[in-house]
């Protein structure tokens, strides 16, 4: 301590010393008390001083330590209400997405439901007039002639006498020999055409009916050279030809004195012949659909 610095410890025992040092030839220190108690309570007040100086460093050092606990304390209190505040924004976003899919939902719902209940009205409206229709078809004659199709399975379609079916169509191989526009003239009287051939299915079909002979068909240039027609106005496709070998080639029909601007079948393959020439022809039209028939009697009723 400070104090120590002006007051000795024992200041007869420090003469006595001194003295047996010297030899005993020093004069002995007596104890000023004027002049060394100044000095003793200055020490006094330096230690009192030191003290106070580290209460105070010590108190600062507390309340520093206190500051910095709250500032970390604040720290933490705001950024806990931040998260609460994000984690609510959060709840509540997702919840107005519920809500709005929710809705959503039910519409949809509601929508299923109601063309549920449409198509379930029109089954029953349907049924109603099928059950109707089939009352009024009852004991009539096309009724038995629908009875009478079921037992022997009728064809779907069926062609008149004399013609044969191929898909759609019937066709006729006519015997008499006439011109080109003669024979288009006697097809229509058939309420037919020259027939008209685009696929391959057709060509061969007709291939195997015509044989070795020759046929007129219902194609023509007559209109503008080397542009084939069919007589249904459609152009005949580069495509779907069976020309023969070097077919057509507009040759000068001497015999007739035109050139060869109608189409003719011949030996499988297809040729341009003069138009005055006589040949019999092949005429086509419409097979007739028997369920057109009973849809014609149905509604003349």
């Amino acid at each position: 301590m400070k104090g120590s610095k002006g007051l000795p410890r024992n200041p007869g025992r420090r003469g006595v010393d001194d003295d047996r040092a010297t030899g005993g030839d020093v004069e002995s220190l007596d104890y000023d008390e004027d002049n060394d108690m100044p000095d003793l309570i200055m020490d006094i007040e330096d230690d009192v001083s030191d003290e106070r100086d580290y209460e105070e460093v010590e108190s600062q050092r507390a309340a520093l330590r206190e500051k910095r606990f709250q500032t970390i304390f604040v720290a933490l209190a705001i950024a806990g209400v931040i998260a609460c505040v994000g984690l609510l924004c959060l709840v509540a976003y997702f919840a107005m997405k519920y809500v709005g899919a929710s809705e959503n939902l039910h519409i949809a719902r509601d929508r299923v439901q109601n063309a549920t209940e449409s198509l379930h009205k029109l089954q029953e409206q349907t049924q109603l007039k099928d059950q109707q229709d089939c009352t009024r078809f009852q004991n009539t004659t096309e009724h038995w002639l629908h009875l009478f199709c079921e037992k022997y399975e009728c064809p779907s379609s069926i062609c008149d006498p004399g013609w044969l079916q191929y898909s759609r169509s019937c066709f006729l191989l006519t015997d008499t020999r006439l011109s080109w526009e003669q024979s288009k003239e006697l097809c229509s009287s058939q309420q037919g055409h020259l027939a008209i051939v685009n696929n391959d299915q057709v060509q061969n079909f007709l291939f195997e009916q015509a044989k070795e002979a020759s046929y007129w068909i219902g194609m023509t240039d007559s209109v503008t050279e080397g542009i084939w027609m069919w007589v249904d106005g459609t152009k005949v496709m580069d495509g779907k030809t069976f020309w023969g070998p070097g077919q057509p080639d507009n040759a000068f029909s001497r015999t007739y004195r035109m050139r060869e601007n109608c189409g003719l079948m011949r030996l499988r393959r297809w040729y341009d012949e003069a138009c005055g020439a006589k040949f019999p022809a092949i005429c086509e039209k419409n097979a007739i659909r028997l369920h057109l028939i009973f849809q014609r009697m149905m509604q003349s009723r």
